[in-house]
């Protein structure tokens, strides 16, 4: 029986090893293979480009006193890494991490500063299930010993990597999992290292008097309190590395990791219980997070039609360079497919749970499935075209740089959504002073709550009242979202899809040879199902179905009233259609 299988066998330990240095998109874990296989490994890579590569903390510092970047061990060469990846014209963006990793042992700390389990919600240690099937346990960052220890490391990796001019850019990594309609980062902490911080940040605010009396007794500003404290601790280590790594450093990037948050540990923890239709949801709500998705913690095994379409089809160069955010990008950004945003959510985290009770998650997801985006604010570039933006403020959030900045979308042509429930008074008045001033049509009507449009060109700001809503049934709610967003006249190919099948849409601008059409809309579906399914797309003035893309397993046919697609198992495909005004 042995010598039967040994042929097919052979095969296994590459495929595996290059599985393991290439967990998932285009991350290289170069540690996990032998350095003389660095350069092989790298010459095969074939994905977007930059190529990350992390930097293991533990990996680099086995005792507090010594850092190793190559002098003691070859597989810390860091140095030999990068010069192997130029020769091989490979661009290389190392990854430090500033949160606990998922996908390092000890969530990339040294043993030696390993002491605090994360805590979350519940009072459950945190951890994760690596590609390997290993469970990672994260650990916390608020002890002071490993911020001191984070630092001093860093300095001491700026200073190597400028002895030996390595150019190559760093980003800070915030590692994150999605959380029903949020995303929530391993950063966050109950620990007893979180609470004994939090203890001392409380007494800093009240020694300055900036803290009430009986502020403990009032849970919502407790909860806030903890937030601010541990988003400053969170930003006290992006300070850090900026400072230390300053020629190299170029910002920090979100990352969520598919199959990372607590609730899969179970289901990832025997293979009869993984499936890959589960990775789905997660990961296109992380587009709708603006997260990068990483899919570093699955195995390879899972990792099949039609889930590594998907990925392929989502993380792509273009994605990637465009969450980069430089300029030397642009055109590539622009000529590329990148998903389709009809909707801007500018709020906190807990304005996202806001936008959930009254219903308006409910309706995206059901009409426009993936195409809106949560976002802190609204970004406003120069030269920026605004015609096409729609965004949803929160009056509750508002402050004067805020309501400024929804001001000048207004005057740009946006479309603005404003929620007047808890908006601070002042603001109220500004909003009406706004009005007059400028002589601004203004139409008001009644329905479930009273709604107001404020017209300014192109652009209008739209007004409505959330707590009306508060109590009104589903369906309601979802007429009143309806009969909002109908004044937007989005042009959209409506897809009628069986359960389980999952899509997409992801748009460029035309090129040369498609100058009939002012973009191409792309619809990516995927069966993730042991079983026969089908979807429509229906058809829409405005649209011209072109051909399908990466036909696999499915049955694609043109009729009157659409597109009909017939998938078996396992069944992807991507279609494109013309849109021309």
């Amino acid at each position: 029986m042995v010598g039967l299988e040994d042929p097919l066998q052979l095969t296994t330990p590459e495929t595996r090893d290059y599985d393991t240095v290439f967990p998932g998109e285009n991350w290289f874990f170069f540690w996990r293979t032998s350095p003389s296989l660095w350069e092989s490994k790298l010459a095969e890579y074939t994905g977007p480009a930059p190529i990350f590569v992390p930097i293991f903390w533990g990996l680099h510092s086995e005792n507090p006193d010594q850092w190793d970047f190559g002098t003691y061990r070859p597989e810390t060469d860091l140095k030999k890494l990068y010069e192997t990846a130029r020769a091989l014209g490979k661009e290389i963006a190392l990854l430090l991490p500033l949160s606990p990793a998922p996908f390092l042992p000890n969530g990339g700390l040294p043993s030696y500063l390993a002491r605090t389990l994360v805590i979350d919600e519940d009072d459950l240690a945190v951890a994760a299930i690596d590609n390997d099937g290993r469970l990672n346990k994260l650990f916390s960052f608020f002890d002071p010993r490993v911020f001191q220890g984070f630092r001093t490391f860093t300095a001491g990796l700026g200073r190597f990597l400028s002895e030996n001019a390595i150019g190559c850019e760093i980003y800070g990594v915030d590692s994150s999992f999605v959380d029903g309609n949020s995303s929530k980062s391993f950063f966050d902490d109950k620990s007893v290292a979180f609470e004994r911080g939090f203890s001392r940040y409380l007494v800093q605010l009240k020694e300055e008097g900036s803290l009430a009396s009986n502020i403990q007794e009032n849970s919502s500003a407790m909860a806030e309190l903890k937030h601010n404290y541990s988003e400053q601790i969170k930003s006290l280590y992006e300070q850090a590395a900026a400072e230390t790594l300053a020629p190299n450093w170029s910002g920090a990037l979100k990352f969520g990791f598919i199959g990372g948050a607590p609730q899969d540990i179970f289901g990832r923890s025997s293979d009869l219980w993984e499936h890959a239709g589960g990775f789905f949801t997660p990961l296109f709500k992380m587009l709708t997070m603006e997260l990068i998705p990483s899919s570093v913690l699955l195995s390879p095994d899972i990792k099949k039609e039609p889930l590594l379409k998907a990925l392929k089809d989502v993380v792509t160069d273009a994605f990637i360079r465009s969450h980069l955010e430089s300029g030397l990008y642009e055109d590539d950004h622009l000529s590329s497919f990148n998903p389709v945003v009809y909707f801007e959510l500018v709020s906190s985290a807990q304005g996202v749970a806001h936008f959930e009770r009254t219903g308006l998650l409910n309706y995206l997801g059901r009409q426009y499935p993936w195409a809106y985006r949560s976002v802190r604010e609204a970004k406003l570039e120069q030269d920026e075209e605004y015609g096409a933006r729609t965004c949803f403020y929160l009056g509750s959030e508002l402050d004067p740089t805020s309501f400024n900045q929804m001001l000048k979308l207004l005057m740009n042509g946006s479309r603005v959504f404003l929620d007047v429930a808890g908006m601070p008074n002042e603001l109220e008045k500004k909003l009406s002073m706004f009005t007059v001033e400028n002589n601004l049509k203004v139409e008001t009507i009644n329905y479930i709550s009273p709604i107001e449009k404020i017209q300014l060109g192109e652009g209008a700001i739209i007004t409505y009242h959330s707590d009306k809503l508060a109590d009104v049934s589903v369906i309601k709610k979802l007429n009143f979202w309806e009969t909002m967003t109908a004044y937007l006249k989005i042009k959209h190919l409506s897809v009628q899809a069986d359960d389980d099948v999952f899509f997409f849409w992801t748009s460029r601008a035309s090129n040369a040879y498609e100058l009939d059409y002012e973009e191409i809309r792309r619809v990516s579906l995927y069966n993730t199902t042991s079983y026969k399914k089908k979807a429509h797309i229906v058809s829409a003035k405005n649209f011209a179905f072109l051909k399908t893309i990466d036909q696999r397993n499915v049955e694609v046919k043109s009729t009157p009233i659409g597109i009909d697609v017939q998938m078996l198992p396992g069944g992807s495909v991507s279609l494109d259609f013309g849109f021309y005004e």
